[in-house]
């Protein structure tokens, strides 16, 4: 078991300490010179750990620190509001019959493609893995394919709408599909 240090460990006895909001700062005098360290979150360790000329210099650093945290947290919120108002605009524009395909592969590209059957609530959607028919064959081992909606494979599965489509697992998510043939690696050429 790994020996972790917790914030006190840093923090000398003789200081003062400033809050705001989920950041902390840590004021103290050694040798007649001004330090401050600061933490926030659940750091353990500081963000900063400084020494200042003067007191005025060390005051405008934490004031700073703060208000780059407290905007850290505007930022985060407006991107989240976009994010959900880009999800429920995706959501609101899908409808049972369309198609979505999921580009993934290690050394090889692979194309699935994925059909709406049924809408639950706002932003869930059941969708159908479908089949696939190559349309195009190249020499150099790619196919050029498009959905088989007669063709189903598996059970529907309850997903989630993203501002760009929906995740299915850790390394492939499905975007809506343009009508293009999708390129992927021929059969016996990937690893």
């Amino acid at each position: 078991m790994r020996n972790t240090m917790d914030r006190s460990f840093y923090i000398p006895k003789n200081s003062k300490e400033i809050k705001n909001g989920d950041a902390v700062a840590y004021t103290y005098s050694m040798d007649g010179k001004s330090y401050a360290m600061g933490f926030y979150g659940k750091t353990k360790k500081p963000v900063f750990h400084y020494r200042f000329h003067g007191w005025e210099q060390m005051q405008a650093y934490i004031d700073r620190f703060f208000a780059e945290r407290k905007e850290h947290f505007v930022r985060k919120a407006e991107a989240k509001a976009k994010r959900l108002s880009a999800s429920q605009e995706m959501a609101n524009k899908t409808i049972v019959g369309d198609i979505f395909y999921s580009s993934w592969g290690y050394d090889q590209t692979n194309i699935d493609f994925y059909q709406v059957v049924g809408k639950k609530g706002k932003m869930s959607f059941l969708v159908q893995k479908i089949g696939s028919k190559i349309i195009d064959n190249t020499d150099y081992g790619v196919d050029y394919v498009v959905p088989n909606p007669g063709h189903t494979k598996g059970e529907p599965m309850l997903k989630r709408m993203t501002e760009y489509g929906f995740s299915l697992n850790s390394y492939s998510s499905a975007n809506p599909w343009d009508g293009t043939p999708k390129s992927e690696t021929s059969f016996g050429w990937g690893h």
